[in-house]
C-alpha cells in the first residue's frame, strides 16, 4: 500500500469514527434530527466532493471519499434508527433495515452513473443492493414467493453489472453466486425438514415451530420444490451466458444446479401419498437410463444426468433405509441390475463387473423381499436358484479363452445357490430343496458339455443325487430303489458321455456300484422275489455287455452280484439238505478238482489273462 493510500484510509476510518463519537456524545444534547441532518450534510459533501476528484484523475482521494460518504450515510441511518428518530412504533425492524440498504445503494447507483471511474460506488451499489429485497420480503410472503423474488434479483443483478466495468461484473457474479446458493439451500433444508417431520414424530412439534406452521403442509413444499427447479434452471442459462473461470472444471455449475435440484425432487417425492418412495426409484432409474443412452460418454449433459441420477438415488437409498422399506430397497437392487445390463449393452462397463454386479444386485433384492415378507420361502428360494442358473447358462456362451468373465458368472451362481439352499433349509421341506438342486444343476450338464469343463458335470451328478433323495424323502417313500438307481443312472450316462475313453471302471463302475450294489446286499429272503429277480437280471444284462464289448467293469460287478445272491440262496436251503448228501458232494468235488487239476489250473490261467485284458 502507497503512503496516500495509507493516509486517505486512515483518515476515511478517523472521520467515520468522528461521526460515531458526534452521535453517541451528542445524543442527549441535540435534537436526533439536528444530528441526523449534520451527519447527512457531511455525507453529502464527501460524495459531492468526490465528483471533481474522480475527473481530475485523483482516484485515491476519489476512492476515499467515496468510502467516506457512504459510510456517513451509513452512519446516519443507523443513527437515527437508534436514537428514535424513527421508532419500531413507526416501523418494524426489518423494513427499516430494508429501506436503508435501499438508500445506501439507489445513492452510490447514482453516483456511479456521475463518477463512473470511481469504483467505490458500483461496487457498493451491487453489495449493498442485495440486502433490501430480503429484509422487506422477510416477514411478508411465504418461503417460496421470497425465494422467487431473490431468484429474480439474481438475474437482475447479473444483467445489470454485465454492463459495467471489470471489478463491477466481478462483483455482481460474485454477489448473484452467493444469494443464488443462499436460495438454493434454504429451499432445500425446508423441503428436507418437512420430510424428517413426516417420518418422527418425536421432532414434529419442534419442526412445526421451526416453520412457523405445519411442517408436513404438502403445498409450501410443492411449492418450494417448483422454485427450487425453476431457480436451478436459471442457474443454468445464466451460465450459459456468463461460464465460470477455466480454472474450474467444465459443467460444474451446471452440474451443481442439476444436483440441487434433483436433490429437492428427491426429498419432495417421499411426501407424497401412497406412490412417493416409488416415484423417487423411477426418476432415478429413468435419469441413469438416460445417461446410458446418450450418444457420447462426456459433455456437459451427460455429467449433469449422471450428477441428478446419483443425488436422487442416494437420498431415495437414504430414506428407504432410514423408513425399513425393504420392498423398495429391493426394487432399487433390481434397477441397478437391470441398469447394469444396460450399461454393458452400451459399452460403457466391462462384462466381468457388470456380472458380479447384475447378479449380487438381483440376489440382494430377492433376500430383501423375501425377508419383508412379500414372496415366500419357495418363492425366494426358487428365484434364487433361478438366478444362478441364468448365471451358470449365460456361462455357457462365453469362450474358454474368457476366463475372468466365466469366473464373474460362476462365483456369483455358487453364491445364489447357496443362499436359496440356505433359505429352503429355513423352509424344512426337503421338496424345496430337491427343486432348488435340480434347478442349479440342469445348466451345470450343459456347461459340463465341452471338453475342458467336464468336471461340472461331476458336480451336476452330484447336485441331481441330492435332489433325488431330498424327493424321496419328501414324498416318504421307503423302497431302497429309489434312492440308488436314479444316480446311478444320472453317472452312468456322465460316464458314458464324458468319459467313455477311460476305463471302464472310472465310466461305468461307479453307476453300476450304486445301482446294483445296495440291491444285491438287501436281497435276502424268498419273499423279496421281485427284488431278487430284477437284481439277478440287471446282472446277468451287464455280464453279457462286458464280455461282448471286453468291459472289466460290467463283468465283475454282474459276477460278483450273481455270486452274493447265489451263496445266499444256498445258505438259506442248505440247513434243508441231509448231512450225507452234504458230505457227498463236498468229496465229489474233492475228487473231480483233483483229476483234473492241471487242466483246471490251465483254464484259470486263461481266465485270469483274459479277465485282465478287459477295459
Amino acid at each position: 500500500m502507497s503512503p496516500q493510500a495509507t493516509l486517505l484510509s486512515l483518515g476515511v476510518l478517523l472521520l467515520l469514527a468522528a461521526g460515531v463519537t458526534f452521535l453517541a456524545v451528542t445524543w442527549d444534547s441535540l435534537a436526533v434530527s439536528v444530528q441526523a441532518s449534520i451527519i447527512a450534510t457531511l455525507a453529502a459533501i464527501s460524495l459531492t466532493a468526490s465528483v471533481p476528484a474522480a475527473r481530475h484523475k485523483l482516484a485515491g482521494t476519489a476512492e476515499a471519499l467515496a468510502i467516506l460518504g457512504s459510510g456517513l450515510l451509513t452512519v446516519d441511518l443507523y443513527g437515527a434508527r437508534a436514537l428514535g428518530l424513527i421508532g419500531p412504533d413507526t416501523m418494524d425492524g426489518l423494513t427499516y433495515f430494508g429501506l436503508a440498504a435501499a438508500v445506501v445503494a439507489v445513492t452510490n447507483l447514482l453516483m456511479s452513473r456521475i463518477a463512473p471511474s470511481a469504483i467505490t460506488y458500483g461496487v457498493a451499489a451491487v453489495i449493498i443492493g442485495q440486502l433490501p429485497l430480503p429484509f422487506l420480503l422477510a416477514d411478508r410472503v411465504a418461503l417460496a414467493p421470497f425465494l422467487l423474488g431473490l431468484l429474480i434479483q439474481v438475474a437482475i443483478t447479473l444483467y445489470w453489472t454485465s454492463k459495467g466495468t471489470k471489478i463491477v461484473r466481478v462483483t455482481g457474479a460474485i454477489c448473484s453466486a452467493v444469494v443464488f446458493w443462499g436460495l438454493m439451500i434454504t429451499g432445500s433444508v425446508r423441503i428436507l425438514i418437512s420430510l424428517v417431520a413426516h417420518h418422527s414424530l418425536q421432532s414434529h412439534p419442534d419442526l412445526n415451530d421451526f416453520v412457523d406452521g405445519s411442517a408436513t403442509a404438502l403445498s409450501p413444499v410443492l411449492a418450494t420444490t417448483a422454485v427450487i427447479c425453476l431457480s436451478a434452471l436459471v442457474g443454468i442459462v445464466l451460465l450459459s451466458k456468463v461460464p465460470l473461470p477455466r480454472a474450474l472444471p467444465p459443467a460444474l455449475g451446471e452440474s451443481a444446479c442439476t444436483a440441487a435440484a434433483a436433490f429437492a425432487l428427491a426429498t419432495c417425492l417421499p411426501q407424497l401419498p401412497t406412490t412417493g418412495r416409488w416415484l423417487d426409484t423411477a426418476l432415478a432409474a429413468a435419469l441413469a437410463l438416460a445417461a446410458l443412452l446418450m450418444p457420447t460418454r462426456t459433455g456437459v449433459r451427460v455429467t449433469m444426468l449422471w450428477a441428478a441420477a446419483a443425488v436422487v438415488a442416494a437420498v431415495n437409498f437414504f430414506v428407504c433405509a432410514a423408513l425399513d422399506d425393504l420392498v423398495q430397497l429391493g426394487l432399487i437392487s433390481t434397477t441397478v441390475a437391470a441398469l447394469t445390463l444396460v450399461a454393458t449393452w452400451r459399452n460403457r462397463l466391462q462384462p466381468a463387473p457388470a456380472a458380479i454386479t447384475a447378479s449380487f444386485a438381483t440376489q440382494l433384492a430377492i433376500v430383501l423381499t423375501t425377508y419383508d415378507g412379500l414372496f415366500t420361502l419357495w418363492t425366494g428360494a426358487i428365484l434364487l436358484a433361478v438366478t444362478g442358473a441364468i448365471s451358470i447358462a449365460t456361462a455357457c456362451l462365453v469362450p474358454h479363452q474368457s476366463s475372468q468373465l466365466e469366473r464373474s458368472l460362476l462365483w456369483p451362481a455358487t453364491c445364489a445357490v447357496a443362499i436359496a439352499e440356505f433359505i429352503a433349509l429355513i423352509d424344512t421341506s426337503p421338496t424345496i430343496t430337491g427343486i432348488v438342486l435340480t434347478i442349479a444343476a440342469a445348466p451345470l450338464v450343459a456347461y459340463g458339455t465341452r471338453p475342458a469343463r467336464r468336471q461340472a458335470l461331476l458336480i451336476a451328478g452330484a447336485l441331481l443325487t441330492f435332489a433325488n433323495t431330498a424327493f424321496i424323502l419328501g414324498s416318504g417313500a421307503t423302497t431302497l430303489e429309489w434312492f440308488t438307481v436314479p444316480p446311478a443312472a444320472v453317472f452312468l450316462a456322465i460316464g458314458i458321455y464324458a468319459y467313455r475313453t477311460q476305463p471302464s471302471w472310472i465310466y461305468l463302475g461307479p453307476g453300476l456300484l450304486l445301482g446294483l450294489v445296495p440291491s444285491a446286499l438287501v436281497a435276502n429272503s424268498n419273499n423279496d422275489y421281485l427284488r431278487t429277480t430284477l437284481v439277478v437280471a440287471a446282472a446277468v444284462t451287464i455280464i453279457l455287455i462286458g464280455t461282448r464289448y471286453s468291459l472289466q467293469a460290467p463283468f465283475i460287478i454282474g459276477a460278483t452280484v450273481l455270486l452274493k445272491i447265489a451263496l445266499w440262496q444256498f445258505l438259506q436251503v442248505a440247513p434243508l439238505i441231509p448231512r450225507w448228501i452234504t458230505l457227498a458232494t463236498a468229496g465229489l468235488i474233492l475228487l473231480t478238482v483233483g483229476a483234473t487239476y492241471e487242466r483246471r489250473l490251465q483254464n484259470a490261467k486263461q481266465a485270469a489273462r483274459w479277465l485282465s485284458a478287459l477295459r
